[in-house]
């Protein structure tokens, strides 16, 4: 069926590349662990380097997916279309792991990796996107497979959004299926069994020069979609010349519109038992008097209703309690992600400004409570924070990812940190344990098996599941 719908986005153990369904296997039962690829019962982090250099070829790209443990994160495995066992061959600009999804897909309690490469070329059509299901199994990964594109010749760039979901009710025979997005303005279902089967899809409002900007799927069978708006408008035609939106989508013809944002994250930040939603808007007048873009988040607390559709609050760097000043090109909110980092019952909110003194970039962590949020303990990490490894240089980009799960099992969200411009682009990536700074780990281009060549821009892009 054609997509019909409504018009409105530490020390690590060993590193073994290049192997699929080749790692030791561990004799143990099937895990129900969100976010758990190998089964041992600890959530585990696949984070992208999508510009790597894979057999000399430039921006072909590449995954990590780093294993966790009750140390923290520990053995890995650099995945690439040229890993064995995973479909097609890594080109120059295929640009695997763009996006990045963790969920169980069929339910067998290993979690798979759903994986976006846009700048793929299909059967001669440059540049047409693909995406690949690499499914979890026990010690390690498994068989892979690609889900077709049931509408080639509609859009290019497929696979450059991703979530995956039983959105609006419906399911793929009782399991979840996969959203897609890519260079339009549309949100494609499309089947995660071997099959693909398209399942329908729609459009909205959001500017297709740009496309999709991010897919989030939440608990309560909904999808967040993110995305810019036109020239003369943006999304809530609100006067602030954003340009960006985000929508809900509850239901098979209808969405809620909510605060302007180009990023999204879902969690419970106030303990009531409703999901509060977070939009970052890294291009959004930071509120000074100059009018500097440094960005600013939006939180929508839940609503009656059960989803978020509550009171509004704003957050920028000139709040009151927030370290820094809202300044042009912090971008403020450019990656955001909530969990609860002290095991008080409260998500906590963690902010990423890559831009911060001149791209060396910053992290904002705001603890939940019962009010919403704790504006009084404020904490801001940058890697001139003592116990973070390495020093805020110049274009480093720390914070241009963002990422709250547990990793080591204890009960409390660990923080991972990308900085996809350290080391001249290579990249890298920082492991705070409770998103504290004891026992920080920080991960290098070449500690994780990756090339240096060109500009792999390690930590671009971390996923765990949910």
């Amino acid at each position: 069926m054609r997509p019909v719908g409504w018009v409105r986005c530490g020390v690590v153990v060993a590193v073994v590349s290049g192997v699929l369904g080749g790692v030791p296997v561990v004799a143990q039962g099937a895990s129900r662990v969100a976010g758990d690829i190998n089964g041992d019962g600890y959530q585990d982090l696949v984070v992208s380097a999508p510009d790597a250099v894979v057999n000399g070829r430039a921006g072909a790209g590449a995954v990590v997916v780093v294993f966790g443990g009750a140390n923290g994160p520990g053995r890995r495995v650099v995945l690439t279309q040229n890993s064995a066992g995973v479909p097609g061959s890594a080109e120059a600009g295929d640009r695997f792991g763009a996006s990045v999804v963790v969920h169980d897909l069929d339910g067998n309690g290993y979690n798979d990796l759903v994986i976006g490469a846009p700048g793929e070329s299909v059967t001669g059509d440059a540049g047409a996107g693909s995406v690949t299901v690499v499914r979890g199994a026990s010690g390690g990964l498994g068989s892979a497979s690609v889900v077709a594109d049931p509408w080639p010749y509609d859009h290019d760039a497929w696979g450059r959004t991703l979530a995956v979901g039983k959105f609006e009710g419906l399911s793929d025979g009782g399991r979840p299926m996969i959203a897609v997005g890519s260079n339009n303005n549309w949100i494609y279902y499309v089947s995660a069994t071997a099959g693909n089967a398209d399942l329908g899809g729609f459009a909205l409002g959001f500017n297709p020069q740009y496309g999709v900007t991010q897919l989030v799927g939440t608990p309560g069978e909904a999808l967040v979609v993110s995305g810019r708006g036109h020239a003369t408008d943006d999304w809530q035609a609100d006067g602030e010349g954003s340009e960006v939106g985000t929508a809900v989508v509850t239901g098979g013809d209808s969405a809620a519109e909510r605060a302007g944002g180009l990023v999204a994250a879902v969690g419970d930040l106030d303990g009531d038992g409703l999901p509060d939603l977070v939009t970052g808007n890294p291009f959004e007048p930071g509120q000074d008097p100059a009018g500097a873009l440094g960005g600013k988040v939006t939180v929508t607390f839940g609503g009656a209703g059960g989803g978020p559709g509550g009171r509004v609050v704003e957050i920028t760097q000139n709040t009151a309690g927030v370290p820094g000043n809202s300044e042009a090109g912090d971008r403020f909110g450019a990656a955001v992600s909530i969990g609860d980092t002290d095991r008080d019952g409260f998500a906590d909110l963690v902010i990423g400004a890559p831009g911060e003194n001149v791209s060396a970039g910053a992290v904002t962590v705001i603890r939940g409570g019962a009010d919403g949020l704790d504006l009084t303990t404020v904490r801001g990490l940058t890697q001139n924070t003592a116990g973070v490894p390495g020093g805020s240089e110049t274009g480093d980009g720390f914070g241009g990812s963002v990422l709250l799960r547990d990793t080591t099992g204890d009960g409390r969200a660990d923080l991972t940190v990308g900085g996809p411009g350290e080391d001249g682009g290579d990249g890298a990536l920082w492991f705070l344990p409770r998103a504290g700074t004891s026992g920080v780990t920080g991960f290098t281009v070449a500690g994780v098996g990756l090339s240096t060549s060109g500009t792999p821009h390690f930590g671009s892009l971390s996923a765990a599941g949910r």
